[in-house]
């Protein structure tokens, strides 16, 4: 196997790297699709660091990309690929190794990623290397719920995020990478919101974007005086009145949102799976 040389996303042109993206992702399991805006806006909210993220090269061309995130003592592989020509030929192993050292390199003490469940090559992959499954993600529309008599009232980001914070003690909540309360200033482009009832009462918070007829909630959590249950309901029943589709993204299974939400029949769209790689 010929080794490749690795070059700093820094160091690329943003076209070149949008272009690489496409190409990579165009037939992989969870098809995506980047533009310079949508790019930028994904290297901003998932703390991807350019300097650290990289292509693999063989020959002068690039054949695979890895984007690095980084919070405090935690990296995450943001993602992964390779062009179709180059798979299973070896250049995985070598950009997780290189992904690997320069985690190292920045003091990290593990690194996540995510993978579909139903990827069993992928997962298989990853374990070789020493990942090792940490929980499910799970994705998922409520169609069958909704109670009326509730309003979403715009608040700022700090405001949710001290909310959130606090829900996340008492409930003992994990949130997934892209959904922790302390990326809440990041999200330029989501709606901060308290819930409240008929009465004035505020019975929660919600942290969502839209998207054609799909309402997609960021994050969402109960007051004090209100809970799970509730918050769903009355989250269902805005969407529902204003004629969205109403899409969770990567719940972790153990949180309590999701164990709410499984009492509501939730519409499963893709379950991910957490993988975790201890580097001390």
């Amino acid at each position: 196997m010929i080794e490749g040389a690795f070059r700093k996303l820094d160091e690329l042109s943003k076209v070149d790297v949008v272009n690489l993206l496409n190409i990579i992702f165009e037939d992989y399991a969870l098809r995506m699709q980047w533009n310079l805006e949508s790019f930028d806006r994904d290297v901003h909210e998932n703390s991807i660091s350019l300097s650290d993220s990289f292509v693999m090269d063989m020959k002068d061309e690039p054949v695979g990309i890895v984007l690095l995130s980084f919070r405090d003592k935690r990296a995450r592989i943001d993602l992964m690929g390779v062009i179709p020509s180059f798979r299973r030929s070896g250049v995985g192993f070598q950009m997780v190794d290189e992904a690997v050292k320069i985690c190292k390199w920045r003091g990290s003490d593990s690194v996540v990623l995510e993978v579909l469940k139903k990827d069993s090559r992928a997962m298989g992959f990853y374990r070789k290397f020493g990942f090792r499954e940490k929980r499910d993600l799970v994705t998922f529309f409520l169609r069958k719920c909704g109670n009326n008599g509730y309003v979403l009232k715009r608040t700022t980001p700090d405001v949710v995020m001290e909310k959130a914070l606090c829900t996340m003690g008492k409930y003992g909540r994990q949130p997934e990478w892209q959904r922790e309360p302390s990326n809440f200033s990041r999200l330029d482009l989501y709606n901060f919101d308290r819930i409240v009832d008929e009465s004035e009462r505020e019975i929660g918070y919600c942290v969502w974007g839209q998207k054609e007829d799909v309402m997609y909630v960021v994050d969402s959590g109960p007051s004090e005086r209100s809970d799970f249950h509730e918050v769903l309901q009355a989250v269902c029943g805005i969407a529902k009145g204003n004629g969205y589709l109403l899409l969770f993204p990567t719940v972790p299974e153990e949180d309590a949102l999701f164990k709410a939400a499984e009492k509501l029949e939730p519409e499963i769209l893709l379950v991910q799976t957490e993988m975790i790689y201890k580097l001390h």
